[in-house]
């Protein structure tokens, strides 16, 4: 699966800089396609199907969010850093749910970064909420990163 629109090139020090900043672990194979791309636009149109609420959904992947080196001075939608810093000040995610990608009605794709769980992957629809933890309705889609792209295809 092709990529256009990528980050510049990152370096195992970047992720390792990224990882401290945020205090979060990133999976391997999540830091594996982002040393390969950094982000960026699907080519072919990924779809991925997910279970919300019992019912059969599918969506696409509108982009992979990047990691930017330097800070930038204006606000860039696919800045993974802002988008994640933006979560965690609405209090919309828990803590260690990093936002990776978005699809193109605004849902985000979230990895879990932490210690446990560490990889899974959610569809997170942006328009309902969990009434006992307020954050935005998670559904679990894959296990892991690589599972997660392995599940993506594209619509012939």
């Amino acid at each position: 699966m092709k990529m256009k629109k990528t980050g510049n090139n990152l370096s195992e020090l970047d992720l390792h800089e990224f990882e401290s900043k945020f205090q979060i672990h990133l999976p391997n194979d999540y830091k594996e396609f982002m040393l390969r791309s950094n982000g960026g636009i699907p080519v072919d149109g990924w779809i991925f199907n997910y279970v919300e609420d019992g019912d059969s959904n599918r969506s696409v992947i509108r982009d992979f969010l990047v990691i930017y080196k330097e800070e930038s001075k204006v606000n860039v939608y696919d800045d993974l850093a802002r988008a994640y810093i933006a979560i965690q000040n609405e209090q919309s995610a828990p803590q260690n749910y990093l936002p990776i990608a978005t699809d193109p009605g605004g849902n985000i794709i979230f990895l879990n970064a932490g210690k446990d769980k560490n990889g899974e992957v959610y569809f997170g629809n942006h328009e309902w909420e969990d009434d006992e933890t307020g954050y935005i309705f998670m559904s679990l889609i894959a296990n892991s990163f690589s599972e997660f792209i392995n599940n993506c295809y594209t619509d012939e």
